[in-house]
């Protein structure tokens, strides 16, 4: 395949520990998060770790002070670690496997903001000072860092103040939410139209990133009560299956037609099945009629406004090609997460696709980027 570039949708930051203490406004100090998010070394290796503390609330549910150890961990991430992932390491890694630019979404922030009991105007704070700090980080990148902003869904009004401050004053490319519902309203609420329109007009999409194990999922906990590894794996994919169903059947994409979304960091495999499933599964299968309320098929939704976001390697990806079309899936490497420490190979991988042609990957790697994030390339 001849080289076209690679655009990373879905990488992350690890926020330093003390982020609250130089961003967080002072009223709101004394409840701020305590998060503790990195690499290290111990009795079992070089691992991970992101630990997440609001009030009484410790997450990650169940693995809160853990580490993950995992292999070559500590060959692909320690130099950077032992920095503490300044920007001038990603900038660096982006370099050695020739990657153009990443789209940064958090790493204690899909947490920060999942603890039940939060009042809306802290929770509101909390995004607020890692937005102002992510902006400075992404400033460190030679432009090559973009950054994500996120929001917090408990108010939507201060939600879409603060997508509007992100975009508009802080020159991010999208505007980042956890499907996993926190406050009074659901994803399709009419209470949450007025951001789904802001975000519209702002011209950047919704990346929807969930974050395993966050502690407001209770739905992973009553199905899987004593399988730590089954409700963390599964929390990305049922999220985002759930955030599918939220947005086309609770009819956001109906009443918002210029609005894009990206499901980020579950695979891809699932997707054609449940888009099928949503179409047939309440007609006997036939699959020819209207859901109410809306005015066409769920697939035509998601070819019209949607994206999703898939490690290289996946397999899933042909399949998605095949059935849906190659304008809809990009890719990610999670650079600075244990599953990104394959980042190194993944304009290789692309390469390797198999049953996947050329115009087809340069699409995956690029172009749909560029339809999906508003970026100057240039």
């Amino acid at each position: 395949m001849e080289r076209h570039g690679f655009i990373d949708t879905d990488s992350h930051v690890i926020e330093p520990d003390d982020l609250w203490d130089n961003y967080l406004e002072e009223k709101y100090r004394d409840e701020a998060p305590v998060t503790r998010v990195g690499y290290k070394t111990d009795e079992n290796g070089f691992g991970f770790f992101n630990d997440v503390t609001i009030g009484d609330c410790n997450q990650p549910v169940g693995f809160f002070g853990t580490t993950s150890v995992m292999p070559d961990l500590g060959e692909v991430y320690d130099e950077y670690a032992r920095e503490g992932f300044p920007a001038n390491s990603y900038v660096d890694a982006m370099d050695k496997v020739g990657i153009d630019c990443m789209v940064l979404y958090p790493t204690a922030g899909l947490y920060t903001n999942q603890a039940p009991d939060t009042r809306a105007e802290v929770a509101a704070a909390y995004r607020r000072a890692y937005n102002n700090w992510l902006h400075d980080f992404c400033s460190e990148g030679d432009g090559r860092l973009i950054g994500a902003g996120a929001v917090d869904l408990r108010d939507p009004d201060l939600a879409a103040r603060e997508a509007v401050r992100c975009v508009k004053d802080l020159g991010f490319k999208a505007i980042m939410i956890n499907p996993t519902r926190v406050g009074p309203y659901t994803l399709y609420a009419p209470e949450m139209d007025r951001l789904w329109a802001t975000i519209a007009d702002l011209d950047v999409p919704v990346g929807i990133h969930g974050g395993a194990l966050n502690a407001s999922d209770r739905f992973i906990y009553d199905l899987f009560p004593d399988l730590p590894y089954a409700q963390g794996i599964s929390a990305f994919v049922f999220g985002n299956m759930a955030a599918i169903a939220g947005f086309i059947i609770g009819g956001v994409l109906e009443r918002h037609p210029t609005l894009r979304t990206v499901n980020l960091e579950a695979g891809s495999g699932w997707l054609v099945p449940w888009l099928y499933r949503l179409q047939v599964a309440n007609q006997g299968g036939r699959g020819d009629m209207l859901i109410p309320g809306l005015s066409m098929q769920p697939i035509d939704y998601w070819k019209r406004q949607c994206f999703i976001s898939t490690e290289p390697g996946d397999p899933g990806i042909k399949e998605v090609v095949d059935a849906l079309g190659d304008e809809c899936v990009v890719v990610a490497t999670d650079f600075s997460h244990p599953e990104g420490r394959q980042y190194v190979s993944a304009p290789q991988d692309v390469e390797n696709m198999a049953g996947v042609s050329d115009a087809s990957k340069r699409k995956i790697v690029w172009d749909n980027a560029l339809r999906l994030y508003p970026l100057d390339m240039n």
